[in-house]
């Protein structure tokens, strides 16, 4: 299993610059050129806006009640496809862009209940105390 993680630790830089050969090949090495520099750009952009972008998504997330392990994840993958925007290569671009679309998760971990009209509480019983004076004849 190490070796494993160890090959493919040092498969992935081979394959991005692979890739890069290949864009270069098909479409020309200023138009690939372009690509890279407005992908580090575009990150750049991303992980500035990153700090914005998380405090107004949990703010949001807090007034309407539904902070929970989904909205850490958007934020998480958003982060996490401008990191990969910022490495050269065409299989990480690809990956960011994969991150950023518009997942729907039908997840209900941390989610708060939908209102069923039942309401969970506690009780006991307090009998009344009588406190009106008594006259004893």
């Amino acid at each position: 299993m190490p070796y494993l993680l160890f090959g493919c630790l040092l498969a992935y830089p081979f394959l991005e610059v692979m890739s890069l050969i290949w864009l270069a090949d098909t479409i020309g090495t200023f138009w690939t050129l372009i690509w890279v520099i407005a992908s580090f750009c575009l990150g750049i952009l991303m992980l500035r806006h990153h700090r914005l972008a998380m405090g107004l998504k949990l703010m949001h997330d807090v007034r309407t009640g539904q902070v929970g392990i989904n909205s850490l994840l958007g934020i998480a993958r958003y982060f996490i496809a401008a990191v990969l925007l910022l490495i050269p290569g065409l299989i990480s671009d690809v990956i960011a862009l994969v991150l950023l679309l518009p997942w729907k998760n039908k997840s209900t971990i941390g989610q708060p209940r939908p209102d069923d009209g039942i309401i969970e509480a506690e009780y006991r019983r307090v009998d009344p105390v009588d406190t009106t004076p008594r006259i004893d004849r």
